[in-house]
């Protein structure tokens, strides 16, 4: 059975991902009706890099309602600003007893004016686990600050915006002076992030300590990693942003990543995950 007046994408993203997942994989309605209800029917979208065509799409949804196999939705982090989105979330398919086999979802929408989605760009993968969210406390739309949440003072006239206000500014600015060796490595660290700051990266917990040592193992090699932002956007005290980065400027040596983080009170970043394409480094 469909849902019962779902939620645009633009209204509620958090409702829409439980709706649409809901039609998807427990529905009886034709799998081509239930995508274009949520999404335009000529949108883009594109998995680790790879575009998927409306067949291919359509193709993965039969497949995976084909099993019949109940599924548990876990919605770690939405994100909107204006008609961009951002989230994170997994879905679980049970294997056996506890087990499952669960797909993390990290992707960044663009919605249309009728509310829609647009189209997606993200990454996805596929691992066994235990069954429930995975440590992450369940996203709850409540508890989410106003847009307008303020946090640190706004700058004077002319002055260089705090990571706070920008998490472009953040993302650039951080890369720079963190493989800079004319910066402290300490210094590179504490100007955007606060002492406890705890950062995820490529499922990889690190705290200052670690931050500290990679950054000078980064620069004893004497690498530089120029960032190129794609889009970023901003609710409150969180961000996420997708961008592109390369050892050394190369493009051979370019990767995506999808970052979410959260600021503190003083405009300093303390929490940020990265999170890292699938794919990069593969043959």
């Amino acid at each position: 059975m469909s849902t019962a007046h779902p939620p645009t994408a633009a209204e509620d993203f958090a409702g829409y991902l439980r709706a649409y997942h809901a039609d998807a994989f427990d529905g009886t309605d034709p799998i081509d009706e239930v995508w274009s209800r949520y999404h335009l029917p000529d949108g883009e979208h594109q998995v680790n890099g790879r575009n998927l065509d409306r067949k291919k799409i359509l193709d993965g949804i039969r497949s995976r309602r084909s099993l019949g196999a109940p599924y548990e939705l876990y919605i770690h982090e939405v994100i909107v600003e204006g008609r961009t989105a951002a989230a994170r979330y997994t879905i679980g398919t049970t294997m056996l007893w506890k087990v499952q086999s669960a797909t993390h979802v990290t992707l960044f929408a663009e919605l249309a004016e009728d509310g829609r989605v647009a189209s997606t760009t993200g990454f996805s993968s596929s691992r066994p686990g235990w069954s429930g969210p995975g440590g992450e406390d369940p996203f709850d739309a409540a508890a989410r600050p106003a847009p307008g949440t303020a946090i640190a003072p706004p700058p004077a006239a002319g002055a260089e915006p705090t990571p706070a206000q920008d998490p472009t500014h953040y993302l650039r600015a951080y890369y720079t002076a963190g493989y800079d060796p004319g910066v402290p490595v300490a210094e590179a660290h504490d100007h955007f992030h606060t002492p406890d700051a705890l950062h995820h990266v490529g499922g990889k917990l690190m705290q200052r300590s670690a931050v500290l040592k990679a950054l000078e193992e980064g620069r004893k090699h004497g690498h530089s990693y120029p960032v190129e932002v794609h889009r970023s956007l901003r609710e409150g005290n969180r961000f996420a942003a997708r961008y592109t980065t390369s050892r050394d400027g190369k493009p051979s040596r370019s990767q995506e990543i999808l970052a979410f983080g959260e600021f503190a009170d003083d405009g300093r970043v303390k929490l940020v995950r990265f999170v890292l394409d699938p794919g990069y480094g593969a043959a």
